[in-house]
């Protein structure tokens, strides 16, 4: 028994002086592949949307996003789940989201999210399923999308336009 605790602590403070010592590789010495992958871990891409209603299948939603960093693209949602129950407090949607610029499609995928009437704010989170150009290196990525509607006639549910953040993660 004396034997085993022994080694247990010769192996504790070993682990312990190498844990501490010079000889521990630091972020600085991660090879660049590890240090893309750890920064690129760190951030998040986000813009600002601002859309129109279009009752004309199958893109609904059209406008722009402006992306920190990047500048101002054309956006699109197309809905995929059909048009919503009337009469509800709650509207759950399910879209496809796309984002070009000169017709050359850069960032796409789909999202799933919810309306609340009562508020006028919706939520949806989904997935990058197509990154190309400036911004191959988020595909897979989480998105987030909130924001709030304006309506033309709420009582018979026909939005105007949308305002709010898209983050993908």
């Amino acid at each position: 028994m004396k034997l085993s605790i022994l080694v247990f602590l010769i192996i504790g403070a070993t682990l312990i002086f190498f844990g501490c010592s010079e000889k521990n590789p630091s972020a600085p010495e991660l090879n660049q592949s590890d240090q893309v992958t750890n920064s690129l871990a760190k951030q998040h891409l986000t813009g600002t949307l601002n859309t129109v209603f279009t009752p004309t299948p199958p893109y609904f939603w059209n406008g722009t996003i402006e992306i920190e960093g990047y500048g101002i693209y054309d956006l699109r949602f197309e809905n995929v789940s059909g048009p919503p129950p009337p009469g509800r407090n709650a509207i759950l949607f399910e879209e496809r989201f796309e984002i070009s610029q000169g017709g050359t499609l850069l960032l796409a995928g789909k999202d799933v999210g919810v309306l609340n009437m009562v508020t006028d704010k919706f939520l949806a989170n989904g997935n990058v399923e197509l990154a190309a150009g400036p911004f191959e290196m988020w595909i897979s990525r989480n998105v987030h999308i909130n924001g709030i509607i304006t309506w033309l006639d709420k009582e018979n549910g026909i939005p105007l336009s949308a305002t709010g953040t898209f983050r993908i993660n």
